[in-house]
């Protein structure tokens, strides 16, 4: 594989609403300067569109099942396409998605799903985190041809009630419905026991038998700060790269030429456009709410 070697790779899985997107646009919009020293960057449009058949592992394969050859032959393509601009040896690779834990719609929302061989169809937030993170880094392992990794898993943990407030108020904005539902009602009807930092850090623990992994939870709160967007993205780097941190943070946050730096990328909308969202679903096609859905964040943000 040439200059892709990976000894190192990251794998941030969120959480949901914890500032994900904001770091996902930067680690884009820098691609290759992070290959340049060494790290292949992966965000989420990548890895369900490109790497479809990892994702559609990741979230319906049978745990006793190996990833076919088709499978690993598309994820050595992709990752090797990604690599090809970078004249250094790749190290790392970063994989950022919010959804590899498990996505809000069929954790929390869809009912009578097609039921898969695998029997992950209960509902339940992240309630299946360890399968998934499992038949991601096996299905990367045979890709690489080797289990000789040293795994991060990384994500953020948020206050509860304010966690459990955003995924509501997210699952709104995406169109779902929730009409009628106050913030306690469909609290009473979500289950979000799997997605507790405890639970979590036990239910991927049983991973590190066999393989090098480092588990690595962080405070939301107290990593990020609003009126400052940068000190999030300076605070995950030294958490994640502490070794690379001096190196990596002059190139992220050059404050002269990035757009993405200050921007609120995910922004969440006030009380009044939450309630004009619930009014107004019924009327929309799913094509025209992604318009509306702008329209609402710009008209209706919440305010700091």
């Amino acid at each position: 594989m040439n200059q892709l070697k990976p000894k190192q790779i990251i794998l941030h899985c969120g959480l949901h609403k914890t500032g994900s997107t904001y770091l996902q646009r930067n680690f884009k919009g820098k691609h290759k300067a992070l290959l340049d020293h060494g790290i292949l960057y992966l965000g989420p449009t990548t890895f369900k569109k490109q790497l479809c058949l990892l994702w559609r592992y990741l979230q319906w394969g049978e745990n006793k099942t190996k990833p076919s050859q088709e499978l690993t032959l598309q994820t050595l393509k992709v990752l090797t396409e990604q690599a090809s601009d970078s004249q250094a040896e790749i190290h790392t690779i970063l994989i950022s998605f919010e959804a590899i834990f498990g996505t809000l719609r069929t954790g929390l929302i869809r009912k009578n799903r097609e039921k898969k061989s695998n029997r992950e169809n209960n509902l339940g937030l992240y309630r299946y985190t360890k399968n998934r993170t499992k038949r991601l880094i096996r299905g990367l392992e045979h890709t690489l041809g080797t289990s000789d990794i040293n795994w991060t898993i990384c994500f953020a943990s948020r206050q509860q009630d304010d966690f459990i407030r955003s995924c509501n108020i997210q699952l709104i904005k995406e169109g779902h419905d929730q009409t009628g539902l106050s913030f306690e009602e469909s609290t009473k009807r979500s289950n979000f026991t799997h997605a507790s930092t405890d639970s979590l850090i036990k239910k991927l623990s049983p991973l590190k038998k066999n393989r090098n992994i480092k588990i690595v939870p962080f405070s939301y709160e107290n990593n990020s700060n609003r009126s400052d967007p940068t000190i999030y993205l300076d605070n995950f780097i030294h958490l994640i790269l502490p070794e690379k941190g001096k190196q990596i943070i002059p190139i992220l946050i050059n404050k002269s030429n990035s757009k993405n730096l200050h921007e609120d990328i995910n922004p969440s909308i006030s009380e009044r456009g939450l309630n004009i969202a619930k009014e107004a679903r019924p009327i929309f096609t799913k094509q025209e709410w992604k318009l509306f859905r702008k329209f609402l964040e710009k008209n209706f943000p919440k305010s700091i």
